[in-house]
């Protein structure tokens, strides 16, 4: 009866800790074993009484210990989920979320630090000196985030240090590709008029700067300057009404069309027919004409795996680091010399074999990829008038069309043939 008593006040406990926490499966299964360990201990201690001839009974007292116990269980649980539920640090602290600050702030920070040499930043050097390694980061962030031709600015969010060693665009640029691919397009089209015309583009001299030279404040010779026009192509209202409405909003135009995208995130999309045609439609320039895989032939993507996971560059392709460095011949345990039952191939086995049939031509193929032999041959021509209906029959294809009849050789037996 007790320990009935006593197992009912936890499961009331546990409802409570659960209202106040989120469940964590690991912390759960922690305390779930501490319990056990608990039980069995009283168990144990209740059948030494019961030898001994003692019986104890239920009362204040018990009520008040399993009290404590409870608080002190779901004590320990809290201080593990807030272990679990925090920011963690390096060195073990944890910090609240930070606010976004304004851009005046980076602003000053960056203004007061255009001069390095002052000794004011002495104290600061090893900042600045760990900060080196992150360049090439912050570099490739700032080109990923750089504004299309089509848009005449972005605004993006900033992580920066507090000393002025290193600053970070915190953004990923996510696109849907079937618009991305329709503004290059129009883009490549609409960039030889601008070569032409010469209204953005401009002969860069370097070096750009001097080396003696400070770098340009940004809020005095670059804020208040206003951006050139972006170069987009015109579209026209009829053959692109569905998508001339939002086809050059931003970086991410369908962000505020959740009937395409699944939200903020950006990560899914659905677009209708009529606006996958026009988006193809205007990315064709851009678009492979070789609708044949077979072209593709050990040069696509499983063939690519497989040849980084032999350590073996494919003739043409590109050249990746080694997926295994174990491999060694001198370690091996057998080989053509020791070992009646293998095969010997005297000559050299060439790259695209190996690639081609792994497990055939290579002793330890690992994290291999088959690829296909051969796809079904490809008849498609694109047709360059787009008014042809669909389906229709290439002009320099002659078509040759028969029709069946039974022609009687005799009267006993008879043959099938081909009349034009």
């Amino acid at each position: 009866w007790q320990l009935c008593q006593l197992k009912h006040k936890e499961r009331e406990g546990r409802k409570l800790i659960r209202a106040v926490q989120p469940i964590d499966l690991v912390c759960m299964a922690e305390v779930i074993e501490l319990e056990g360990k608990e039980n069995k201990e009283g168990i144990k201690e209740e059948k030494d009484e019961k030898k001994g001839g003692v019986r104890r009974k239920a009362g204040v007292d018990d009520e008040a210990e399993c009290t404590v116990k409870i608080d002190a269980r779901a004590e320990k649980w809290k201080k593990l989920s807030a272990q679990k539920y925090h920011d963690k640090r390096k060195f073990g602290t944890s910090d609240p979320p930070k606010e976004e600050l304004v851009p005046e702030l980076l602003r000053k920070i960056v203004k007061d630090h255009g001069f390095m040499e002052d000794k004011t930043f002495s104290n600061d050097k090893r900042s600045y000196l760990g900060a080196l390694k992150y360049i090439p980061h912050a570099v490739f962030k700032l080109l990923e985030n750089m504004p299309m031709p089509w848009e005449q600015e972005r605004q993006v969010k900033l992580l920066y240090h507090e000393a002025g060693a290193i600053t970070f665009v915190d953004e990923t640029p996510w696109v849907i590709e079937p618009i991305y691919f329709a503004q290059w397009g129009c883009m490549w089209r609409a960039m030889r008029q601008e070569k032409r015309d010469r209204r953005h583009f401009k002969r860069m001299r370097f070096p750009a700067f001097d080396d003696e030279e400070k770098p340009l404040d940004y809020g005095e010779n670059i804020l208040g300057v206003t951006p050139r026009e972006a170069i987009e192509l015109t579209l026209d209202p009829e053959e692109d009404r569905a998508i001339i409405e939002w086809f050059y909003n931003g970086a991410q135009p369908l962000k505020t069309k959740l009937q395409f995208v699944n939200g903020p995130s950006y990560k899914s999309w659905r677009l209708p027919v009529p606006v996958m045609a026009d988006l193809y439609r205007l990315s064709k320039t851009l678009l492979s004409d070789f609708y044949d895989k077979n072209y593709f032939y050990l040069f696509d993507k499983k063939s690519f795996f497989t040849a980084k996971a032999l350590n073996t560059a494919i003739p043409g392709g590109p050249k990746f680091e080694p997926l295994y460095r174990d491999a060694d011949d001198a370690d091996e345990d057998w080989n053509e010399f020791n070992d009646i039952n293998k095969l010997i191939l005297r000559h050299p086995v060439r790259t695209e074999y190996k690639v081609a049939f792994p497990y055939l031509y290579n002793n330890r193929p690992r994290s291999v990829h088959l690829s296909h032999y051969h796809y079904p041959a490809s008849v498609y021509i694109k047709t360059d008038d787009p008014d042809l209906p669909c389906r229709e029959g290439d002009s320099p294809v002659r078509w040759s069309v028969g029709r069946l009849c039974y022609v009687d050789g005799s009267s006993e037996s008879g043959c099938l043939g081909m009349q034009p």
